[in-house]
């Protein structure tokens, strides 16, 4: 029986900021005035971070909350000021 190789060259690449040819949600223009409402009453966040996890056999799960600061693999959307 003959066995089979597989080869593979990695290399290691230096911190590169990936940037996006768009952006990852686009809002309407009400969820935008909901936003800006929602964060005009909590002065000390700066957005809000929106996640979306694999749940179970049934797809997707969404969360939203507001957020002091941005992380390092989180991608700013800025729509509408």
């Amino acid at each position: 029986m003959a066995s089979s190789v597989v080869r593979a060259t990695v290399r290691a690449v230096s911190k590169r900021k990936i940037q996006a040819t768009r952006a990852a949600l686009t809002l309407t223009p009400s969820a935008v005035q909901k936003i800006k409402q929602f964060l005009k009453d909590k002065p000390e966040h700066v957005g809000v971070k929106v996640d979306v996890r694999t749940r179970g056999c049934n797809g997707l799960s969404y969360t939203l909350e507001y957020t002091k600061s941005k992380g390092d693999s989180d991608e700013e959307v800025v729509q509408d000021g």
